[in-house]
């Protein structure tokens, strides 16, 4: 199925006049017939916005988890509640025990809420599926599954499965979604803890469309160092996209980098509300599809 896709932010740490700002992420997708919820921030924004948007969440019929950090789950409750034939996508492991460990602070619990996991369990296994390698959501939409990584980039942070700081947080369940569209691939994200770089070639590799016309989301450049942060441009500027949107945990100073280097034209600081055209659906051959 063909048709226009469109991309709508309805949460984020920044946002438009009269919506809420919120510590975490969600964006609404429709695309080839399909209404799509990724993310669902930390759950005091999401219904809100929506509604301010003209957004109805109960059309949702898909509902894909990027990972399993409070930030992204919080509002899941609210969207099951309401989409009642829609169908959670989660990589294994996003209901885990999770803590951020910075030195020197006491640890805090950063994973998904008790509530949000006793939802997910109650949810009948029609409408649960686990992600554990790539699919297709339907034709020209897709999920990369548990991204692999391979270009030593660090993306990760102070993140642990126990509040001990004893085991460190792989944060395996990151995964990302992408639109095949007539300009590229349109790739959207949650915070890229797989980093951005294995992201996106992790698309280019499944999809087997080189061209990749646009990123949105979280790219988890805040702590990124300097050759994280020159890399991370050089594989931008090789990729040539025709915008990047930098949200959530992508960092001020690196949206600002990107912004410099990359160029304003192409640089499109995220913020709830914002609303983006994404262009014709044109899928290139997916053979199976889920959901």
């Amino acid at each position: 199925m063909t048709g226009d896709a469109r991309l709508r932010l309805v949460v984020d740490n920044q946002a438009e006049a009269g919506l809420a700002v919120e510590h975490g992420f969600a964006a609404w997708i429709e695309a080839g017939g399909r209404r799509l919820l990724l993310d669902s921030g930390a759950g005091g924004a999401l219904v809100a916005n929506a509604a301010a948007l003209g957004i109805d969440l109960a059309a949702a019929e898909a509902v894909v988890l990027s990972h399993g950090h409070y930030d992204h789950s919080g509002g899941l409750p609210q969207v099951l509640a309401v989409a009642a034939d829609a169908v959670l996508y989660g990589a294994p492991g996003i209901g885990r025990a999770r803590f951020s460990c910075p030195p020197g602070r006491p640890p805090r619990a950063i994973g998904m809420a008790a509530e949000v996991r006793a939802r997910i369990e109650a949810l009948p296994p029609a409408r649960r599926v686990e992600v554990r390698e790539p699919l297709w959501l339907a034709p020209g939409i897709g999920l990369t599954g548990p991204i692999p990584r391979w270009s030593g980039e660090d993306a990760g942070g102070p993140f642990f499965l126990d509040p001990a700081a004893a085991e460190a947080d792989p944060l395996d369940d990151d995964q990302a979604l992408w639109l095949e569209t007539a300009a590229g691939v349109v790739i959207v994200v949650g915070c890229c803890h797989a980093g951005l770089i294995n992201t996106v070639e992790r698309v280019r590799a499944v999809s087997g469309i080189d061209r990749v016309a646009g990123i949105v989301g979280g790219f988890h450049l805040l702590n990124a160092d300097e050759a994280r942060l020159a890399d991370s441009v050089a594989r931008l500027r090789a990729w040539a996209p025709d915008f990047v949107v930098p949200c959530h945990c992508s960092g001020a100073a690196a949206v600002a980098r990107l912004g410099r280097d990359l160029g304003g034209t192409v640089v499109r600081p995220g913020r709830a509300g914002l609303a983006l055209g994404l262009g014709r659906l044109c899928p290139a051959g997916a053979a199976t599809a889920a959901g």
